[in-house]
């Protein structure tokens, strides 16, 4: 088996798969409602998974929570950035909950009843954490890591939940946000942060255009004032840009700075110069300690490894590092395959991993029918 036609087939399973989506590697999994008894009105929500989720795979994902769904073109954007930073291995994969809101409630589910009697930000902070993220981890295997990503309205919301539920969140990526409303200013609240003692490290990305620069200017010399080295937060500021075009300009470096620690333990594990496998444990200590949560190392990068190995000559190893690759990725069935082809270069008996290899594909979904039977052709292929 060459590496070569490997890669062309995973490229094309990629892309036939889930090109109709618009995504590389995600795929909307649902449309769907919540009835919130907090909010006493239905809340429109769509769910997107990576290509490799599937209902009964024993693992989970970090949820990255996307608010203001009705913005199309914002949205649009946020989404192939994930898509695009997961598909270069510079994020891991997630589970993305993308939430609709109205505009004749908009405004009320970000107010405080500081700023506004009929204010929902209370009721709205209730449904967020006692209604939609049990709902992401009992029906979609979010895992623990929350990530918020909100504009305007939402930028404001969701940097006062940063502040209000810091230990309930990992980061918030605030897209032209304001901080200040009537008897509340969110400036001032965040020195609090500096008082609080975090397990892991909490991340705060701002991006601000044309339309609050005041408000850049007194969060910016908020943060800049703490000495909490667990809180990461830095702000952007584009003096020229307008209100909607600073989403698109913030987010794909904040989602790059807030995923940059893994992405460097993934580089210390792929790298050549790297020849102990069992450094992945260190590796993933690291990672937990730091995000205070699991976060799994992409196929790329895992897949990688393995061919390394392989090219080097190095079979038992390459048998290893794909090992490693199942155990995260199970319903990736061809990793099976690029095990046989080692075992077969060692002259072992593959009997084993070619019943592992049938049972994992019988169960991927990952895979169209077509696409099954191509990789049992090419197994039949393997043993002529």
């Amino acid at each position: 088996m060459k590496q070569s036609a490997i890669l062309i087939f995973i490229a094309g399973f990629i892309s036939s798969g889930l090109f109709g989506q618009n995504y590389e590697r995600y795929k909307t999994l649902t449309d769907t409602s919540i009835n919130s008894k907090y909010l006493g009105f239905t809340k429109n929500i769509t769910v997107t998974v990576p290509f490799e989720w599937q209902k009964d795979l024993n693992r989970e994902f970090p949820l990255i929570i996307v608010f203001d769904k009705q913005n199309q073109r914002s949205h649009h954007f946020i989404l192939n950035t994930i898509d695009y930073l997961t598909s270069n291995e510079q994020m891991p994969s997630a589970v993305i909950v993308s939430v609709e809101s109205e505009q004749k409630y908009r405004g009320l589910e970000t107010l405080h009843k500081a700023s506004g009697a009929n204010g929902l930000a209370e009721e709205n902070e209730k449904f967020i954490f006692d209604e939609l993220i049990p709902l992401a981890e009992n029906q979609y295997k979010a895992s623990k890591y929350r990530l918020f990503i909100g504009h305007s309205r939402y930028g404001y919301f969701t940097t006062s939940l940063l502040i209000s539920r810091i230990n309930d969140l990992n980061g918030v990526i605030a897209l032209s946000p304001f901080f200040t409303q009537p008897n509340v200013d969110l400036t001032d609240s965040i020195k609090k942060i500096d008082r609080q003692k975090f397990k892991s490290t909490k991340y705060y990305r701002f991006g601000i255009g044309n339309d609050y620069p005041e408000d850049f200017s007194k969060m910016d010399s908020a943060i800049r004032q703490l000495s909490n080295t667990e809180f990461n937060a830095k702000g952007f500021l584009f003096k020229e840009a307008e209100h909607n075009v600073t989403p698109g300009l913030t987010i794909g470096i904040s989602l790059y700075e807030v995923f940059e620690e893994w992405s460097k333990s993934q580089a210390k594990y792929l790298s050549n110069e790297q020849k102990e496998l069992s450094i992945i444990h260190s590796l993933e200590k690291d990672i937990l300690s730091h995000y205070g949560s699991r976060l799994e190392f992409a196929i790329g990068i895992l897949n990688g490894k393995g061919w390394y190995f392989y090219n080097e000559g190095q079979f038992k190893k390459a048998v290893e590092a794909w090992e490693l690759l199942i155990k995260t990725y199970p319903n990736f069935s061809e990793a099976y395959l690029y095990i046989i082809d080692a075992q077969i270069q060692l002259n072992e008996n593959y009997s084993q991993t070619t019943e592992r290899f049938e049972k994992s594909l019988a169960k991927s979904n990952i895979y169209s029918d077509k696409e099954k039977d191509e990789l049992m052709q090419e197994f039949h292929n393997m043993k002529k």
